[in-house]
């Protein structure tokens, strides 16, 4: 794949401010192939944004087309792990953080977006779900597994309705990632588990066939291509990134 495939496009990267995270992992990996980078956080990016809240949401999206004529990319990174592992423990706010952010956010960003990669001659939206958006895993709250199944039964509501406008919709489901999220996980794995932390991501490990975490740098790799020429004809799919996790049903 060529260094400046992504010449000449625009694109928006949501959830970016933090940066041993996924998003700014994209982020970096988008510009190194060419394209024009804006990252959003709620705190932090190049542009602070609640993508919550559909005024700043419209607010941001205007403000990136106004100064650089264009949108070809919206990648919906942005997301929240909120809440207990346990059913009987869910919590009516860990429900709706979780749906505001990991449902109605991306929701909210690909209406804005949508207009403007129409005008552009079509796009690519990426949807960062979740390998819990494919399958229950026990140590994941069920709210947080209830919003990405959500998220990726959206991304391909959105890939059916606009292929015809030469827009492109996807899901990444990444298994474990060396993020701050992971550590938040194992941190709640240990203490459900009366285990240690490193117990905790050596149980881990041991389920998954390559036997680590992915790198935030491995999920953006599967980004650059869905967001290429060379991924043209993908669309509504789910793809996991997971390396061969066993855990879950």
């Amino acid at each position: 794949m060529s260094d400046d495939v992504l010449s000449g496009k625009v694109a928006i990267v949501t959830g970016a401010g933090h940066p041993q995270g996924i998003g700014a992992a994209i982020a970096t990996a988008l510009q190194a192939r060419g394209a024009a980078v804006i990252t959003t956080d709620i705190s932090g990016g190049d542009e602070q944004v609640d993508i919550t809240d559909a005024a700043q949401v419209s607010k941001c999206i205007e403000k990136v087309v106004g100064e650089q004529g264009r949108l070809d990319i919206l990648v919906n990174n942005a997301g929240v792990g909120v809440g207990s592992p346990y059913f009987l423990e869910q919590e009516a706010n860990d429900f709706d953080l979780s749906f505001d952010v990991n449902v109605r956010g991306m929701m909210l960003m690909s209406q804005a977006a949508i207009p403007h990669l129409k005008k552009s001659g079509g796009g690519s939206i990426v949807n960062i779900a979740s390998l819990c958006g494919l399958k229950a895993i026990a140590s994941m709250p069920p709210v947080y597994t209830a919003s990405k199944f959500a998220a990726v039964g959206m991304s391909k509501a959105i890939a059916m309705e606009f292929g015809a406008n030469n827009i492109r919709c996807n899901a990444i489901c990444p298994g474990s990632v060396d993020t701050q999220m992971r550590a938040n996980a194992m941190a709640l794995l240990a203490e459900k588990e009366g285990i240690s932390l490193d117990e905790a991501e050596a149980a881990e490990n041991a389920s998954i066939a390559l036997g680590r975490p992915a790198q935030p740098t491995e999920v953006a790799s599967i980004v650059v291509y869905l967001c290429s020429p060379a991924g043209a004809y993908v669309t509504g799919t789910a793809i996991p990134v997971d390396g061969g996790m066993g855990l879950g049903l």
